[in-house]
């Protein structure tokens, strides 16, 4: 073989003990808060349906770790010396779940776990090097991690003109790794080759083995850097149209993509311009949205109601596609209607698919509306995992009337953001007349691919909202930047805060209240609310030292009465992927979970307590001060002086912080709503404060969070 050969350093050392270190070393050097299990790798990241998995997990305050849990609860995990053997039965669906390990310092982050149909292999010794490649059967796959600097190296063998498909899963199974790869012959010609990650299709030219070299697009590497290499012959699917149907129907489809049974040519080619094909079929879709999204977990999906979808061949199931569930019949665009005068017309609200491909094609519709009319123009598409940039135009008389882009309100921030492409705006007619609505993409002029649809939603202003949850550590201090990967692990005495950020339709601003459902015996949570017109709010859980060793999800309710219905959503459970020092310097990786998971244990204690000296609510007058005990409890050497700064209700920054002397086991809050203008009705509050101590022989800085107060301003 002549292509080059790559060396990879005498120095990785790929066992688990190492990694094991390396994990707990990158944790303990971004931030010091109390033990609390992370979960950094699982290796393999997956196993076939019907068999049994020794698993090894990397990551930091493992001790004691004796089960996993899988948002899918028929796959089990039991502990074996070091390691865990997952049993995955076979019925279980073709997936991706979420695992999470448990122990002595509760539960963990989600990391990705894949169900698969095939057989599978394990890296066991290094494979760097033409020499020392992997065998990899045609409809199996290898689980492995990249060295920095180097390749990782594979061969198959294949007849003249059989087609394949190489896949390699790292961002959609948690893992760092950018991958590029490339089939070669046994000269070194390079054949295929995959630049940015995507599917290789490759067509053997002749019988023989070929070869695979695979590495990081910068070459980096290590245990954060886990892949799945796929090497199949079984259906691949590039999109699906409609992309969207309505919810308990049976609808119609056109699936477009690769080696699809009984298909027909498609008359498209992928982004690669290889040919797709094209296969009718019937689907049942389900009444209500399922959990699992196979990988399309993007926050901004929290917003979305739909479910994965895969093609069942002999040689295995696809991978999944996308589809939504609409709220409205589902029409489909007409070609031509790239101009005005062939516009599609349309008799009122509905839901349009279309599809945005050749270069600049453009989809014009035409809508009779009334003067006072007010819509909400919404595009699905970006969050359906799709190359695009939609833009909306709406035009009346051939004159611009309004412009709509991506969304450019960010509702779960930097630690867990929920920007899109996909345009939402409200549109209220001012005149009488036939509007134009136009859909194009913003770079459809310099780019071309089929996989550009898109479900448009124009209908009649509607009250709505859905919900994601997010576990997060609060801030060490106003300038902490950190987002990292953290679960819900709540200690005798301590109080910690789920983030509920909500996403409203269009020009809905109603006050939701939030409660907490499934807490066991010792966890209480009072009920919250997020503000009318705001976008975000806090839920405040505290265990008792009486509280059971418990580990299990819970559901998160929004709920908002608008007339006489009663409006309700669970949250969508969200986690940060990766540790990300600085948020302003460096995007945070989060998504969304399959479920929400905490853990609780009474008889591990918090070091520090804060808690109101009653539990009732307190009354306040607008304007007047307001005067609260505190009951502070300390185990241990912990008896530093404490700082407590109030946060929950809006203006309550403004309150002077509350200190708490050396050894204090009492102080007394004191609010001035004539500085701090918290507004007539009911709030939660809660006080904040650092302190620091030894845990287990290492001076440890952590945060004081106390239990919620309740506070009502008349």
């Amino acid at each position: 073989m002549g292509w080059p050969r790559s060396a990879r350093s005498e120095s990785a050392d790929r066992s688990a003990h190492s990694i094991v270190l390396l994990g707990a070393l990158l944790i303990s050097t971004t931030f010091a808060e109390l033990p609390s299990i992370t979960l950094l790798t699982v290796m393999p990241p997956g196993g076939k349906a019907g068999s049994e998995v020794e698993v090894t997990l990397t990551g930091a305050d493992l001790d004691e770790a004796d089960a996993l849990h899988f948002s899918n609860p028929a796959i089990i995990g039991k502990p074996k010396e070091k390691k865990f053997i997952v049993t995955i039965p076979a019925e279980v669906p073709a997936g991706i779940y979420d695992l999470r390990v448990s122990g002595k310092f509760g539960v963990s982050n989600p990391r990705a776990f894949v169900v698969s149909d095939v057989p599978e292999l394990v890296e066991t010794k290094p494979n760097d090097k033409p020499e020392a490649a992997v065998e990899l059967p045609i409809g199996s796959v290898f689980n492995g991690v990249t060295a920095a600097a180097t390749d990782e190296h594979f061969k198959f063998t294949a007849k003249a003109g059989q087609r394949v498909f190489l896949e390699c899963a790292a961002a959609e199974i948690d893992s760092r790794l950018s991958p590029v790869f490339a089939v070669f012959d046994a000269a070194g010609r390079e054949l295929e080759a995959s630049r940015n990650g995507a599917l290789l299709d490759f067509t053997a030219p002749a019988a023989g083995e070929f070869f695979i070299r695979l590495h990081d697009i910068t070459y980096a590497g290590g245990p954060e850097h886990f892949y799945r290499l796929t090497l199949t012959s079984a259906a691949r699917l590039d999109f699906i149209f409609p992309p969207a149907a309505q919810p308990g129907a049976k609808a119609k489809f056109t699936l477009y993509g690769r080696n699809l049974p009984a298909s027909a040519p498609a008359n498209l080619t992928g982004a690669d311009g290889k040919p797709l094909e094209k296969l009718e079929v019937e689907i049942d879709v389900p009444a209500a949205p399922q959990p699992s999204y196979d990988g399309l977990s993007s926050p901004a999906g929290a917003a979305l109601d739909g479910y994965s979808w895969r093609l069942k061949t002999p040689q295995g199931a696809s991978n999944p596609v996308f589809i939504s569930l609409a709220g409205a019949p589902l029409l489909v665009e007409q070609e031509p209607n790239n101009q005005a005068a062939e516009a599609q017309k349309l008799t009122g609200p509905t839901d349009i698919a279309g599809q945005l491909c050749p270069a600049a094609d453009r989809d014009c519709f035409t809508l009779d509306a009334k003067k006072g009319d007010v819509f909400s123009v919404e595009i699905l598409s970006q969050r359906l995992g799709l190359p695009t940039n939609p833009f909306v135009l709406i035009q009346r008389d051939g004159k611009d009337v309004q412009e709509i882009y991506g969304a450019e309100t960010d509702v779960g921030g930097k630690k867990f953001s929920t920007l899109t492409n996909d345009p939402a705006a409200r549109f209220e007619v001012k005149e009488d007349g036939a509007y134009a609505v136009q859909v194009r993409d913003l770079f459809g002029g310099t780019r071309a691919s089929s996989r550009h649809v898109y479900r448009l939603s124009l209908r009649k202003e509607a009250p709505g909202f859905r919900l994601a949850a997010i576990p997060e550590m609060p801030p060490a201090t106003p300038e902490d930047r950190l987002a990292a990967p953290r679960a819900l692990f709540l200690r005798g005495g301590e109080t910690r805060s789920v983030r509920v950020v909500v996403f409203r339709n269009i020009n809905f601003n109603n006050e939701i209240e939030l409660s907490v459902e499934g807490l066991p015996a010792g966890v209480t949570c009072p009920a919250a609310k997020i503000p009318a017109t705001k976008t975000e709010a806090l839920l405040l859980l505290t265990a008792t030292e009486q509280a059971a060793r418990w580990i299990g999800p819970l559901r998160i309710i929004g709920k908002v009465k608008v007339g006489e219905t009663e409006l309700a959503h669970d949250a969508r459970g969200g986690a940060v992927t990766w540790s990300v020092p600085d948020f302003n310097n460096e995007p945070v990786t989060a998504r969304l979970t399959r479920d929400f998971i905490i853990a609780a244990n009474g008889a591990d204690p918090m070091p520090i307590s804060v808690e109101p000296a009653e539990d009732k609510v307190w009354e306040v007058a607008v304007g007047a001060k307001l005067e609260i005990p505190l009951k502070i409890t300390r185990r241990g050497d912990f008896n530093e002086a404490l700082k407590l700064k109030a946060f929950g209700a809006p203006e309550i920054e403004k309150a002077a912080e509350v200190s708490v002397e050396a050894k204090g086991a009492t102080a007394t809050a004191t609010l001035d709503l004539a500085t701090a203008k918290i507004p007539v009705g009911a709030h939660t509050i809660h006080f904040r404060a650092q302190s620091k101590g030894k845990v287990r022989d290492k001076e440890t800085t952590f945060t004081v969070h106390s239990a919620a107060i309740r506070i009502a301003v008349k």
